[in-house]
């Protein structure tokens, strides 16, 4: 049976090889993990059709693959491959560089919900080397995606994954320091929601209640840490 000190190496689906690779990060315990907190968020759940994209912004579409993938080499001898992809309002072109799996990977009548940069201009919208996913995974897109900072080995997807394991994992170890009346009286969530929520939140609203409480929590314990220093020190005075 796992506990906050489990070693990372015995989580489902982490493994030694993974295991590894987080360890860079300083990640050694099941506790290591879950409070390996992101250092941004991406909101991924903005939705637009093609000709409500806004130039300069990020944002998600969804979008049916109109002809097979193209590709050519350009100078430097990179690979670019092509799609093209419409909705009922447009025409979306994609560019992938160095990515030529994605000519097997995208076909004709499939649809896909792309995020990234809105190019181009008014009358064609471009995105280059998006994020893509099928539509309906939700993995990707359609969600606020935590940002975490990474080290050679560890992707964002490998890490969030990782994350995800460790939550379910400890789902009923963590503890809650603060008594009951203190987070009552501070309107305060729950731990597991806010360790839930600070990885993988629902909504703006749930990632703030879930910040608010992590954050108290911490200047509790540090007022409580103050408090008992200075009680020794006038024991021993």
């Amino acid at each position: 049976m796992s506990t906050l000190q489990t070693d990372v190496r015995y989580i489902k689906g982490i493994g030694e090889t993974r295991a590894k690779a987080l360890a860079k990060l300083g990640i050694a315990t099941l506790r290591d993990l879950i409070s390996y907190f992101p250092r941004a968020y991406e909101d991924r759940t903005l939705m637009r059709p093609i000709r409500e994209l806004i130039l300069g912004e990020y944002a998600c579409v969804k979008a049916m693959i109109a002809a097979e993938p193209t590709a050519h080499r350009i100078s430097g001898g990179r690979m670019i491959v092509k799609v093209r992809a419409v909705d009922e309002t447009g025409v979306l072109d994609i560019a992938f560089f160095n990515q030529d799996y994605r000519r097997s990977q995208l076909h004709t009548g499939e649809t896909y919900v792309f995020y990234g940069k809105v190019e181009g201009n008014l009358l064609r919208r471009q995105m280059t080397n998006p994020i893509l996913e099928r539509e309906g995974q939700q993995q990707l897109t359609g969600r606020i995606m935590p940002i975490y900072p990474l080290t050679a080995g560890i992707s964002q997807l490998v890490l969030s994954r990782s994350v995800r394991q460790g939550l379910d994992e400890c789902r009923e170890l963590l503890p809650d320091v603060l008594p009951d009346h203190v987070r009552q009286e501070h309107h305060l969530c729950y731990v597991n929601y806010a360790y839930e929520n600070i990885h993988f939140p629902d909504s703006p609203e749930a990632l703030e209640v879930a910040r608010r409480r992590l954050v108290f929590e911490e200047l509790f314990l540090l007022s409580c840490g103050l408090t008992r220093l200075r009680s020794r020190r006038l024991d021993v005075a």
